[in-house]
């Protein structure tokens, strides 16, 4: 039966020293082996955001988890018991004093050795000293956490790499289209010519009809929009016979048209359809933008409502280039057809107009400036045929000595003078208290006569 030779004290204070050393390699490597597998996701990180790899997932992960193993297991590898004195002596100077206390120790006659006091000292100190370097060495020395910022530092450059890359926009992976020349963009009428029978062109169109009728839709026109605040202007134009001005005015109408309120857009809408219906179907240039016009303002549509306007100034511009007659000359012709009666009382002067409207107007502050100089008497106006009878107007006696009588009101005076007698007098303006008279406002000079031959039997 064989016995167990038990190890020496030099061979185990070396076994001792070696599970030491073997552990701190073990974990030194372990932290190694971390950040050596994190290199390899941060390289290839890096590469695809400066460098554009395209690298599949499977093969960096496979490579850093081979990366990972194979420094764990080189870690785990045994150590050489003399290999390890060896290289104590080398590195602490002990002249192989380790090395040959443990040849000794595994000599099968060391017993003979140890009898001998220089042998036994030496194996005492080597094992002195193994004790003492066994007790130096710290699993978790410099060497431990170089590795472990190492793991820090590369974790950290991975992270800020995954961050920058989640910041990155990125474009969609799609072929690149080709864009198209620049250029004008067609005109409807370029790609879809017009149909001639359907559409004919507006010079057609107002050629087809005659002169009379076009003054007649202008007239309606005219009619429809005079009573609008935001028309009044283009119906004044077309009286005037300036096509032109209200053409500009339609513009202008057209582009404020969505500063008008709901009220005024859905007025404005029916005075374009009325004008319409007044017009009727025997027109097209004029009834086509209005009931356009009109449909777009009741639904709210008010680009359509614009280029309706805009067609209409567009038809008032080619109206007022081709010559059209204007209102003035129209009905000066008509008057002229017109059989007339003998006497100055068939064609009143423009003279007499403004003098009639003036007449009611003008206060009393006009002193002796608006005399018989500036503004003649009227003709004798025509007698209403009505059959009236005298009126007896009573009064107060002082008025009834103030009244004049035809006599006199047929005189003529130089100096134009004004008599105070009558009721209709007018009175300075710096008359004050009871010198004020009737109202001198009623009735204008010129149409006394008028007033006397009515009450006259």
């Amino acid at each position: 039966m064989t016995t167990a030779v038990s190890p020496t004290p030099m061979v185990r204070a070396l076994e001792r020293l070696r599970s030491t050393f073997w552990q701190r390699r073990v974990l030194h490597w372990t932290v190694r082996a971390a950040w050596i597998a994190l290199l390899v996701p941060t390289i290839v990180m890096a590469g695809y955001l400066w460098a554009g790899w395209r690298i599949p997932w499977l093969l960096w992960v496979a490579l850093a988890l081979l990366a990972g193993f194979a420094s764990m297991i080189w870690s785990m590898r045994p150590i050489n018991l003399q290999r390890m004195t060896r290289r104590l002596d080398q590195l602490l100077g002990l002249r192989s004093q380790l090395i040959t206390a443990l040849e000794i120790s595994h000599n099968p006659g060391a017993s003979a050795y140890i009898e001998n006091p220089v042998t036994d000292r030496l194996v005492q100190e080597a094992v002195s000293t193994t004790a003492d370097i066994r007790r130096r060495v710290k699993l978790l020395g410099r060497g431990f956490w170089l590795e472990f910022n190492m793991l820090m530092g590369i974790a950290f450059i991975l992270a800020a790499l995954l961050v920058l890359d989640a910041l990155t926009p990125r474009l969609p992976d799609v072929p690149i289209i080709d864009l198209p020349a620049l250029g004008t963009e067609p005109n409807a009428d370029q790609i879809i010519p017009p149909d001639p029978v359907l559409n004919p062109p507006l010079q057609d169109q107002l050629q087809s009809m005659s002169q009379q009728q076009i003054q007649a839709a202008l007239q309606e026109l005219a009619d429809a929009l005079r009573d609008q605040g935001a028309t009044r202007a283009i119906a004044e134009a077309i009286d005037q016979g300036d096509l032109g001005g209200a053409a500009e005015e339609m513009r202008r109408l057209a582009d404020r048209l969505g500063e008008l309120s709901p009220q005024a857009q859905q007025a404005l809408g029916q005075s374009l359809q009325e004008a319409a219906d007044n017009i009727g179907g025997e027109a097209p240039p004029f009834t086509n933008p209005l009931q356009s016009g009109n449909q777009s303002l009741q639904t709210g549509n008010l680009p359509g409502a614009t280029q309706a306007l805009e067609d209409l100034a567009e038809l008032l511009d080619t109206l007022d280039g081709s010559g059209a007659p204007d209102e003035s000359q129209s009905e000066s012709e008509g008057e002229s057809e017109q059989p007339g009666e003998s006497g100055e009382s068939d064609q009143p002067s423009e003279s007499e107009e403004s003098g009639d409207q003036q007449g009611g107007g003008d206060g009393a502050g006009e002193g002796e400036d608006s005399g018989e100089g500036d503004q003649p008497l009227g003709e004798e106006e025509e007698r209403l045929p009505i059959d009236g009878e005298p009126l007896e107007i009573e009064s107060e006696t002082d008025i009834e000595d103030r009244v004049l009588q035809p006599s006199e009101l047929d005189a003529e005076t130089d100096d134009d003078r004004r008599t105070s007698d009558s009721p209709f007098a007018r009175q300075p303006l710096n008359a004050t208290g009871d010198d004020l008279g009737p109202d001198p406002l009623s009735y204008p000079w010129e149409k006394r006569d008028i007033i006397r031959q009515y009450f006259t039997p």
